[in-house]
């Protein structure tokens, strides 16, 4: 196995994620402010989905495996078995870290960054493609494959999963580093335990699939 080969394709998903990240906030600043709202929210889809394809497309082309993963087709059943799993897992790990911030650490109740989100898919009920399916695969290939996956080696799956797990935290802005670092941890279990990054990926996207929905019927 190329282990200096992962390195460098790793590294390209990294960059690939941040040069999206920065495209979405230059294309935004630069739209006219008369279509600004819809033109941001077509862009970020666009460049989401088209990182997030990029991301599998590289993944395949550069053979990027890493040496505890295994192919899907060898056991796809228990990888979807435990992605639907992982979402209720995940949201109950997420619910007793929201408790722990709220009660404790006094974070408050509503999260800005999932109130934000809510309300641009009340209004644009098609951004939920990016939250719930672009973003997450996006998100798992950098913070599970290339980070926690790269540093498995090095540090150990523990101290991998923490290293990754605080980074998808810092990532959101959202001063809940508790919550997400939390998700973190339950997504890179699921990803060690099954070894297939497809397996972290059903649960995210699901997961995200079902606050969305979820928070929309409450408040309509």
């Amino acid at each position: 196995m190329d282990v200096q080969k992962n390195r460098n394709t790793a590294l390209q998903i990294v960059i690939l994620y941040i040069l999206v990240q920065l495209l979405t906030v230059i294309v935004g600043q630069l739209l006219p402010e008369s279509i600004r709202t819809v033109g941001v929210i077509w862009t970020n889809m666009l460049l989401f989905a088209l990182g997030a394809i990029l991301m599998i497309y590289i993944t395949h082309k550069r053979n990027f495996t890493l040496s505890f993963e295994q192919p899907f087709r060898q056991d796809g059943g228990m990888i979807i078995t435990w992605g639907i799993l992982g979402v209720f897992i995940a949201l109950f790990a997420q619910g007793a870290a929201a408790i722990i911030e709220i009660n404790f650490l006094g974070t408050p109740i509503d999260s800005q960054n999932t109130q934000t989100l809510l309300a641009i898919i009340e209004q644009y009920p098609y951004f939920i493609l990016l939250t719930s399916i672009a973003g997450p695969i996006m998100e798992e290939f950098v913070f599970r494959k290339a980070v926690f996956g790269m540093a498995v080696g090095k540090i150990g799956a523990v101290g991998a999963a923490v290293v990754s797990s605080l980074l998808f935290a810092m990532i959101h802005f959202d001063g809940r580093i508790l919550v997400y670092s939390t998700m973190g941890l339950v997504f890179s279990w699921l990803y060690y335990k099954t070894k297939n990054i497809w397996t972290p990926i059903i649960a995210h996207c699901l997961m995200n699939s079902i606050v969305a929905i979820s928070n929309i019927i409450q408040i309509n």
